[in-house]
C-alpha cells in the first residue's frame, strides 16, 4: 500500500498557567492512500493535536512528519498541503467565513486561485456531492447543525483534497445529523476513495474505519483493526474507554455460561450471533 501519511518520533507541548503540558510523546502514525482511519481516544488525550499536525496548522516541534511527500516542517509546502489534506471541525461555524452557503464555498475556491469562470459549476457539484442543490441561496444561520455540517464539508469537496480530516465532526449533532454525517464520510470512503483520517471519541462510530489508532494522554496505545482494538476490554478500559455495547453484552454473556462464535462489534451482528445459538 502506498503511504500517504507518515510521521516518527512526534512531540508536542504547550504552555499552560506556567507550566508545560506534554500533548504529544512519541508519536508514530501511518496511513495509507484510501484507508479510513480513526484516532480514538478520550477528549484531551491528544487527537486534535495530532491531526493539526498533517496540513501545518500546528508547526512540528519534534519528530517528522510526510503528507503525500510533503515535508510539513518547510513552509514553502503550507498551501500545497492544506490542498491536499482538507479539514472539518467539530463546530461547523468556525469554518464559514460568509453568511450565504454558496459564497462561503466560492471563498475557498477564489483563495486558491481557482478560475472564476469554473467556480460557480464547482461550488453547484460540491453542493450536489452533500445532498444540499437547494441550497446554494439559504443564509447559514438558517441551517441545521447536521446542515451545516454537509455545508462544511461540501467547502472543503471543492478543493478536491486527496485527505479528508473529520476532527470530531459529528460531535454537536443530533442523533440525526449524526448519521447523516456518517454515511457521507463512509460513501467518500468507499464510493470516492479517499483517505479519511476521523478523530472521534465515539466508540461505535469507530467501528466504520479500517484501522484504529488508540491514543491516551498522548501516546499511542495501539493500531489495528477494529476488530482487534475494540473487542480488547483491557485495552479500552486502559485507555479509559468502553468497548461497544455489543462487545459489552458478548463479554456479559461469556460470564454468564453464554458463548458466541465471535465478538460483534454491531447491533446486526449481535443479533446474528444470537440467532445463531438457536
Amino acid at each position: 500500500m502506498v503511504m500517504v501519511i507518515e510521521g516518527t518520533g512526534l512531540g508536542y507541548s504547550y504552555e499552560f498557567d506556567g507550566s508545560a503540558v506534554l500533548a504529544l510523546e512519541d508519536v508514530d502514525i501511518t496511513i495509507g492512500k484510501g484507508e479510513f482511519v480513526t484516532i480514538l481516544g478520550q477528549n484531551g488525550s491528544g487527537k486534535s493535536t495530532l491531526v493539526k499536525h498533517l496540513n501545518a496548522l500546528l508547526p512540528i516541534q519534534k519528530g517528522h512528519l510526510c503528507v503525500e511527500g510533503l515535508d510539513v516542517r518547510l513552509q514553502d509546502n503550507i498551501w500545497k498541503l492544506r490542498r491536499l489534506c482538507g479539514m472539518v471541525f467539530q463546530n461547523p461555524d468556525n469554518q464559514f467565513v460568509s453568511s450565504i452557503v454558496e459564497e462561503d464555498i466560492a471563498f475557498g475556491l477564489e483563495n486558491y486561485g481557482v478560475p472564476q469562470e469554473t467556480i460557480a459549476k464547482k461550488v453547484k457539484e460540491a453542493l450536489h456531492s452533500v445532498g444540499m442543490d437547494d441550497f446554494g441561496k439559504r443564509a447559514l444561520n438558517t441551517l441545521s447543525g447536521g446542515q451545516k455540517q454537509r455545508v462544511a464539508l461540501a467547502g472543503v469537496l471543492a478543493l478536491d483534497p486527496d485527505i479528508i480530516v473529520f476532527d470530531e465532526a459529528t460531535a454537536m449533532l443530533d442523533p440525526q445529523g449524526r448519521e447523516e454525517v456518517l454515511n457521507m464520510i463512509n460513501d467518500l470512503h468507499k464510493k470516492e476513495h479517499k483517505t479519511i483520517v476521523m478523530i472521534s471519541h465515539y466508540v461505535d462510530e469507530a467501528v466504520l474505519a479500517d484501522r484504529i489508532y488508540l491514543i491516551h494522554k498522548g501516546k499511542i496505545l495501539k493500531n489495528g483493526t477494529p476488530q482487534e482494538i475494540l473487542t480488547n476490554y483491557a485495552l479500552m478500559r486502559s485507555a479509559g474507554l468502553l468497548p461497544p455495547i455489543p462487545v459489552l453484552l458478548y463479554y456479559d454473556l461469556k460470564a454468564s455460561g453464554i458463548t458466541l462464535s465471535s465478538c460483534p462489534l454491531t447491533n446486526e451482528e449481535l443479533v446474528e450471533e444470537i440467532c445463531r445459538l438457536s
